[in-house]
């Protein structure tokens, strides 16, 4: 007699991807909140930044969900009341909203301009880097990770997105302008995306020569690992029970890393002695 057990769904090659963000930003966390010195800890849980933003500009969805700002709005007041309510940039998953809510005109733009308005783009956002840091957390460093996200998607499809943010049917002059950049675009903005990732982290954490090749290297993999990702099942599948784990952290990865972060800033804040 057949089982009338469904089959369990496959892991999916974003599942990796989330599962490996959510484990750097637990390092970087850990070296934030109980370390002495936390350069080496900072030094690789900043790489979990561009998985996430990567994310956010693959994914073809507009729809943000309003936990996203909630969320988002509670993490800023915890990180103001450590640092003594001052001035914190909010809280990166209200960048993660602003990108959703950016995403159909960003594609416009590029079906309708094309190169030039990848280079538009690309420019505007190297050029807002000094105001941006201070309106969300990792300011345009993160948002040109997006855009690599959004060229490899569109690289990968080789059409028009679908869905609610889709240009008009029949504008194919729109679909083979952005279809026609997207892959050299993809390698542009990924290497851009890298060299001011690496460029803003240094300056803000100062690392040692060992830690800075270290990022480099990291985010050299980084980007040729993404420069080949296609959403779709894995070709490795784990046994269950790490697969089980992997699906649910890809399905709740930011309410993980909220969880994570609320509970590190109310550990020191309330148990002082844990602080470094």
């Amino acid at each position: 007699m057949a089982s009338s057990a469904s089959p369990r769904p496959l892991v999916d090659g974003t599942d990796w991807l989330k599962a490996g963000a959510i484990l750097l930003v637990s390092v970087g966390h850990f070296g934030q909140f109980f370390m002495e010195d936390e350069t080496w800890w900072t030094a690789i849980g900043c790489l979990a930044a561009p998985f996430f933003f990567f994310l956010m500009g693959f994914a073809q969805t507009r729809t943000v969900p309003l936990r996203w700002i909630g969320l988002g709005v509670l993490l800023t007041l915890l990180a103001s009341w450590n640092a003594g309510w001052s001035w914190e940039a909010p809280n990166i998953l209200l960048s993660f909203a602003l990108i959703r809510w950016a995403r159909p005109p960003v594609q416009a733009l590029l079906r309708r301009h094309g190169w030039g308005g990848s280079a538009l783009l690309v420019v505007a956002l190297v050029g807002a880097l000094p105001v941006a840091e201070s309106v969300v957390e990792y300011g345009s460093e993160g948002w040109l990770w997006a855009l690599f996200g959004l060229f490899q998607r569109a690289h990968v499809d080789g059409r028009p997105a679908t869905g609610p943010d889709a240009g008009a049917a029949g504008d194919s002059s729109r679909v083979d302008r952005l279809a026609g950049c997207a892959g050299p675009m993809r390698l542009v903005a990924s290497l851009v995306a890298a060299v001011v990732f690496l460029w803003q982290e240094n300056r803000v954490y100062s690392f040692s020569a060992a830690q800075l090749a270290t990022l480099a290297l990291g985010l050299g993999l980084l980007c040729a690992g993404l420069c080949r990702f296609r959403r779709g099942p894995s070709r490795v599948q784990p046994p269950e029970p790490v697969a089980s784990a992997l699906r649910v952290v890809g399905r709740h990865t930011l309410e993980i890393y909220a969880i994570q972060l609320a509970a590190s800033e109310l550990l020191v804040k309330l148990v002082p002695g844990l602080a470094p």
